[in-house]
């Protein structure tokens, strides 16, 4: 407060004005903030191979549409090859329902008396009756409108979807060109130390390359260490299967053992127990290593900052930047924390 008030009224004035502005401007483009963070994202990670790429065109123009128009092509594909199976799939699922709720009652059990054969049973003949199979049924219907239903409401949105494209691609443009400029013009205008700011600046650069890579990485390891394990049980839809685990490895508290756990409780009732348990071991230690110990190292180690402040990070993201706050909400939480950190230093 003391800094506050020894500031002149001019300085205070214009002060409140540009904040006023700021917050002006953060409404007016909240609806194109997510675009911009991706292509400032994109453009932090390939900022280095553009430096290099304008020392071989000569031209930074073409060396930033390469990069730009690249970037965008690389994603829109990735995309694809996770979205185009799932649809794939999800038809082969409904189709072949029937096949997948009908149970060989000779093979559930090759030992009728016993109590847990006798358990089996009585849960194969609930399974069997036409009330369930009926209310099964009905549910995969359900569930694969309602993802048709989602599809076509993507589609009816494709013009936003095209402008988000059009806006990360110039702002690549722009940040590319620009962005060393933009980080010493926010360095300048910070009111702290050149070791604080350098302090603030390396926990960002930390914070982003973990935070990014550490999630896509480890969710991308998950899927396939799933779907392979599904492909080898023999379990059908193992790609589908795969693409879905390593969606659900962004999710905290969720994770992959939504779909592995399910599919094991169904090999052991249709009589594959021994599947049902390797399954169940193989993701309990492989899935559970990715999740437990290296994402924490790939994240947390890198950034100093414990799984239980990650976990808070990505809920409280999710909650208010949508699917970006996987990325967005630890990477905010770090640097108040670094901030704090540094106002202690200041204090003392």
């Amino acid at each position: 407060m003391d800094g506050w008030h020894s500031l002149s009224s001019i300085k205070r004035i214009f002060i409140v004005f540009f904040v006023s502005l700021l917050v002006l401007t953060i409404i007016m483009l909240r609806s194109y903030l997510s675009a911009l963070f991706v292509g400032a994202l994109i453009a932090y990670f390939i900022y280095p191979l553009y430096t290099k790429l304008v020392t071989k065109v000569k031209y930074k123009l073409v060396a930033q549409a390469i990069l730009s128009i690249g970037s965008v092509l690389i994603l829109l594909g990735f995309l694809s090859a996770l979205i185009l199976p799932l649809i794939s799939q999800t038809q082969i699922l409904y189709q072949k329902s029937e096949q997948y709720l009908t149970f060989d009652e000779a093979k559930t059990c090759n030992n009728p008396d016993s109590l847990p054969c006798r358990a089996v049973q009585k849960m194969t003949q609930f399974i069997q009756t036409e009330e369930f199979q009926q209310k099964s049924k009905e549910f995969i219907q359900k569930t694969s409108v309602l993802f048709f239903q989602k599809i076509g409401s993507v589609i009816s949105g494709i013009m936003s979807f095209i402008l988000f494209i059009i806006i990360v691609v110039f702002s690549l443009f722009y940040f590319l060109d620009h962005g060393r400029e933009i980080k010493n013009t926010f360095m300048e205008a910070l009111p702290l130390k050149s070791a604080h700011k350098d302090a603030l600046l390396n926990k960002l650069k930390q914070t982003i390359t973990a935070v990014v890579g550490g999630n896509i990485s480890t969710a991308l390891l998950q899927g396939l260490a799933g779907g392979v394990i599904f492909f080898i049980l023999g379990i059908p839809l193992a790609l589908f299967w795969g693409l879905l685990m390593a969606v659900f490895a962004f999710i905290p508290a969720v994770g992959p053992a939504v779909i592995w756990l399910p599919a094991a409780v169904l090999l052991m009732i249709m009589g594959s127990g021994v599947k049902g348990i390797i399954l169940i071991v193989y993701c309990v230690l492989v899935l559970g290593y990715i999740d437990n110990f290296l994402k924490p190292k790939l994240i947390g180690d890198k950034i100093k900052l414990s799984s239980f402040w990650i976990f808070l990070g990505v809920l409280g993201g999710l909650q208010m930047f949508g699917i970006l706050g996987l990325f967005f909400g630890p990477i905010i939480l770090a640097l108040v924390i670094t901030c704090l950190e540094i106002y202690r230093e200041m204090s003392g």
